[in-house]
Parts: C-alpha cells; sequence; structure tokens
C-alpha cells in the first residue's frame, strides 16, 4: 500500500512535469505560429510589390528600347541629312565655280530669255542675226538652268540645314528623356533587387521558424504521448490502490468481526457460567447464548 501511494506520488509529479513541458511546448508552437502568420502575410505583401515592380521594370524598359531606337533613328536621319547637306554644298559650289565669279539675277535672265525667244519667234532675222540670237539664246538658256538649279540647291541646302537643327534638338531632347528614363529604370532596378532580396530573406525566416516549430511540434507531441502513458499508468495505479484499500477495509471489517465475535463469546461462556450455577442472566446475556447456541431459546427460568 506505501510503495503503490509512493508510486502513485512519483507518477503524479512526472504527469505534472510532461504536461507543463507539452503546455509549454504548445504555446511555443502557438507564439511561432502567429509569428510565421505574420511573416507570411508580410512575405506576400513584399512578392506583390516585388512582382508589380518587376512588371514596372519590364515597362519602362520596353520603352527605354523603343526610346532609344527612336533616338537612333533620329540620329541617323540627322547623319544622312548632313551628309546630303555636304553633297549638296559641292554640287552648290562647284556650280559657282562653272558659272564664275559674276553674280546672276534668275529672274531677269527669264525674262532675257523669253524677250529673245520673242524676237526669234515673231521677228524676220537675217541669217547671221538668227545664228546669234540663237546662240545667245541657248548661251542664256544653259546660264538660267544652271542659275536655277543653282539658286534651288541654296533653297534646298537652307531647308535642310534648318531640318538639321530641327533633328539636333528632337535628338538632344531624346537623349535627355531617355538620361531620364535610364535614371529611372536603375532606380527600379536597385528597388527590384531590395524587395528580391527581402523577399528572400522572409522565405529564409518562414522557413527556419517552420523547421523550429516543427521541432518543436515533436517534442510536444512525445511529451504528450508520454502524459498519455503516465496518466493511463496514474489510473491503473489509482485503481490497484482502491482494490487494495477495499481488500484492506475488508479484512479490517473482519477483524473487527472477529473480536466482536470473540469479545461476545467471552460473554456467552460467563453469561453461560451463572447460567450453570443458576444464577439470574440479562436479555441481552440470554440473546449471546442464543447467538452462541449455547441454550436453547424457551428453556430460561431466571431471565431478568
Amino acid at each position: 500500500m506505501v510503495e503503490l501511494k509512493r508510486r502513485l506520488q512519483e507518477i503524479n509529479q512526472r504527469v505534472l512535469e510532461a504536461r507543463s513541458s507539452r503546455d509549454s511546448a504548445n504555446g511555443e508552437i502557438k507564439r511561432l505560429s502567429a509569428e510565421l502568420r505574420a511573416l507570411r502575410d508580410q512575405y506576400q505583401q513584399v512578392k506583390q510589390q516585388y512582382l508589380d515592380l518587376l512588371n514596372r521594370k519590364k515597362e519602362i524598359y520596353e520603352a527605354l528600347v523603343k526610346k532609344r531606337e527612336e533616338r537612333r533613328r533620329v540620329a541617323e536621319e540627322l547623319r544622312s541629312t548632313r551628309e546630303l547637306i555636304k553633297r549638296l554644298l559641292n554640287e552648290y559650289r562647284a556650280l559657282q565655280n562653272f558659272l564664275g565669279a559674276k553674280r546672276y539675277d534668275e529672274e531677269e535672265l527669264r525674262a532675257k530669255l523669253e524677250q529673245l525667244e520673242w524676237q526669234y519667234q515673231t521677228m524676220t532675222l537675217p541669217p547671221e542675226v538668227e545664228k546669234v540670237v540663237i546662240n545667245r539664246i541657248r548661251s542664256l538658256e544653259s546660264i538660267y538652268v544652271n542659275v536655277k538649279h543653282l539658286n534651288e540647291l541654296k533653297s534646298k541646302i537652307e531647308e535642310l540645314r534648318n531640318k538639321v537643327q530641327v533633328l539636333r534638338e528632337t535628338v538632344a531632347k531624346l537623349s535627355e528623356e531617355l538620361k531620364s528614363m535610364v535614371d529611372n529604370y536603375l532606380r527600379i532596378k536597385s528597388e527590384v533587387a531590395e524587395l528580391r532580396a527581402k523577399r528572400d530573406e522572409l522565405r529564409s525566416r518562414m522557413k527556419e521558424i517552420y523547421d523550429q516549430r516543427e521541432k518543436i511540434r515533436e517534442v510536444a507531441n512525445q511529451h504528450h504521448q508520454e502524459l498519455v502513458q503516465l496518466l493511463a499508468e496514474e489510473r491503473a495505479l489509482r485503481e490497484e490502490l482502491e482494490r487494495v484499500a477495499i481488500l484492506l477495509k475488508a479484512k479490517e471489517l473482519s477483524r473487527h468481526i472477529e473480536e466482536r465475535r470473540r469479545l461476545l463469546y467471552d460473554k456467552a461462556m460467563e453469561a453461560l457460567a451463572k447460567y450453570q450455577r443458576g444464577e439470574p442472566i440479562t436479555l441481552d446475556e440470554f440473546k449471546v447464548l442464543v447467538e452462541f447456541n449455547l441454550i436453547q431459546p424457551g428453556k430460561s427460568s431466571s431471565e431478568s
């Protein structure tokens, strides 16, 4: 009995320790689960920010490529326009050299040419004069054509120079826009890298906490299984204690009954001695004698 109580006390202590360890582990699991949920929420936010910024980076890069291509195209047009101006200037200078130092007025030349053509067509000229007029017409016509072409070249060169100025301004503007876009792209690229690193760090931290939680969960399960086993042992010990207690109680009761019967038997023997001596006996003494079958009921002649 004492050993059973000692073992029960020991089991109770171990139950308390196992329950405390399990509850402590479950508390830590709960804390880690809450931290993990918070990290997951933060991870989802950072992940979405990362994806949004990644798409923005892609859009800016595509716009950057288009802008760079546009600047390249305009710069190529500027280069080809300058090349054309250079060729036209060479042609212009060559034509100037061909015409000489004298400066001609295109309108005057056209007027003289029309006048000579009118004279040639409307007047009857001597052969000698006609020949001179024809040569003069041919000479003026050649000069007029060249002067007209020279003026056209001059006008075209001026037009192209204006175009060059516009193209230069366009290239400068596109370069400025491109620089701004590149700066923006590099800034967003840096932010993307930071968010990627933050996302990866959160993912690593989540895995670390998850692994830690699962290890503690395994320990908590072990404590729980130990607790279940200890509770089963405790229940078995309590049942054994109850059984032993019942047996001891029955034994004690039997001992009390035996002791009472022994005392009653002693009283019965005393009463029997009195009865045999003819002394009067009490009703209780008579009952004791009957209980032990020492006399038959109805045979007493001295009951009081």
